[in-house]
C-alpha cells in the first residue's frame, strides 16, 4: 500500500520537474535572445551571456512555481488515469483519501524545494549574474573578490568589505589622495545608509587626515559623504529587492521600520516570496479535480488544456490583485495570500461535495 502511494507522489514530483525543465528552458531562450543585444558591449561576450541566463533559471522557476505545480500535477495524474493506473491502484485497496495523501506528500516535498530555492539559491545566483554582467559591460576596472569590492574615481578609492542583508554596505573604507597620490584623508565607516545614490550616511565613522604634516583622528557617530559611484556600480554591491533572500528581506524591512522609512514595497515582496511555496502546493491539489471523476471521459490533452487555462487565470488574477492592492495600499500579507486563499476555498468546497457524494 505504501509503495503505491509513494509511486503516486513521485509521479507528481516527476511531472513538476518535467514541466519545470520545459518552462525554464523556454523562458531562458527568450532571455538569451534579449541578452544578445548587449553582447559585444565592453567585455560582455557570448559565454557571459549564457552564464547570465543560466544564473536566472532558479528565479524563473520561482516565478512560475504555481503554474508549473498545477499543470505538472495534471500531466502526472492524467497520465496515470489515461493508462488506467489510478483505477488499478484503487482496485487493490488504495482509497481516494490515500491518493490525496500521496499528492499532499508530493506537494510538501515541492513546497520545501521551492522555499529552499527562494532562500538560498536565488540570492546567490542573481547577484553573481548581476556582478559579472555589470563589471563586463562597464569595463571600468572595478574589482570584486572575497576581500570585498573596490572602485576608484580620479584620486578617490572605495573599499566595501561586505553587505548586510543584501542592501547595507558595512566595513567601508574610503581613501582620498592628492595629485602625487599621497594620502590626504582616510575614512572608515561601520555601516552605510544610502540616503540617495550620491549621498551616503556613514555610521560610526573614523576619520584620519594629514593636516600640516600631522595626522589627526576624529570619531563621529554619523557623517555624510558624497559618493562617486554610479547607479550601475552601486548595483554591483547592493542587491536588487528580488535578489534578496526571505530572511534578508525580513531583516531589511525591520531596519527600515526602525528608522521610520517606507517599507511597503519590501514587505509585499517578503510575503510574496514566503507564500509562493504554499501557493505552489495548493495548485498541485487544484490539479486533482481535473483528473478525478473524469478518468474515462476526458482525454489527457483536454485535461492539460484546462489546467493551462486555469494556471493562466491564476497568474493573471495574482497580477491584478498585486497591482490593485498596491495602489490601494492593502496589507501586504492580504495581497500575497488572497489568490491562493480563494483557490483553497474552492478546493475545500470540492472536497465537501466529494465527501457528500461518496459518504
Amino acid at each position: 500500500m505504501f509503495v503505491l502511494q509513494r509511486y503516486i507522489g513521485m509521479s507528481v514530483v516527476q511531472g513538476f520537474l518535467l514541466l519545470a525543465l520545459i518552462m525554464v528552458s523556454l523562458f531562458s531562450i527568450i532571455l538569451l535572445i534579449d541578452e544578445l543585444d548587449q553582447v559585444g558591449t565592453g567585455a560582455y561576450n557570448w559565454w557571459l551571456a549564457l552564464k547570465y541566463v543560466f544564473y536566472h533559471a532558479p528565479k524563473l522557476l520561482l516565478d512560475f512555481a504555481a503554474f508549473i505545480s498545477l499543470v505538472g500535477s495534471i500531466i502526472a495524474l492524467g497520465s496515470l488515469a489515461s493508462h488506467h493506473e489510478l483505477v488499478a491502484i484503487e482496485s487493490v485497496g488504495v482509497s481516494p483519501r490515500g491518493v490525496i495523501n500521496s499528492v499532499l506528500f508530493a506537494a510538501f516535498i515541492l513546497m520545501v524545494l521551492v522555499l529552499l530555492n527562494a532562500q538560498f539559491v536565488i540570492p546567490a545566483t542573481l547577484q553573481t549574474a548581476h556582478i559579472e554582467k555589470t563589471l563586463a559591460v562597464e569595463d571600468r576596472g572595478d574589482f570584486i573578490s572575497e576581500a570585498g569590492y573596490w572602485a576608484q574615481s580620479n584620486h578617490r578609492f572605495i573599499h566595501i568589505k561586505d553587505v548586510e542583508n543584501g542592501r547595507i554596505p558595512v566595513d567601508v573604507e574610503i581613501f582620498e589622495f592628492n595629485d602625487q597620490y599621497k594620502l590626504l584623508r582616510y575614512l572608515f565607516a561601520e555601516k552605510v545608509l544610502l540616503a540617495s545614490e550620491k549621498l551616503w550616511q556613514l555610521q560610526n565613522v573614523t576619520i584620519k587626515e594629514v593636516i600640516d604634516g600631522e595626522l589627526k583622528v576624529e570619531k563621529l557617530t554619523e557623517a555624510q559623504w558624497e559618493s562617486f559611484l554610479t547607479a550601475t556600480q552601486l548595483g554591483v554591491i547592493v542587491s536588487k529587492p528580488e535578489a534578496l533572500s526571505i530572511s534578508n528581506l525580513y531583516h531589511f524591512v525591520q531596519g527600515l521600520k526602525q528608522r521610520g522609512e517606507q517599507s511597503y514595497r519590501y514587505e509585499l515582496l517578503f510575503w510574496q516570496k514566503l507564500t509562493t511555496p504554499v501557493s505552489a502546493a495548493i495548485m498541485i491539489l487544484l490539479g486533482m479535480p481535473f483528473v478525478f471523476g473524469s478518468q474515462r471521459s476526458v482525454s489527457t490533452g483536454k485535461r492539460i488544456t484546462l489546467g493551462v487555462l486555469a494556471g493562466i487565470a491564476f497568474y493573471v488574477a495574482t497580477q491584478i490583485v498585486t497591482h490593485v492592492g498596491s495602489a490601494m495600499l492593502w496589507p501586504p500579507l492580504l495581497i500575497a495570500i488572497l489568490p491562493a486563499s480563494v483557490v483553497l476555498v474552492i478546493l475545500l468546497f470540492i472536497q465537501w461535495q466529494f465527501a457528500r457524494k461518496y459518504a
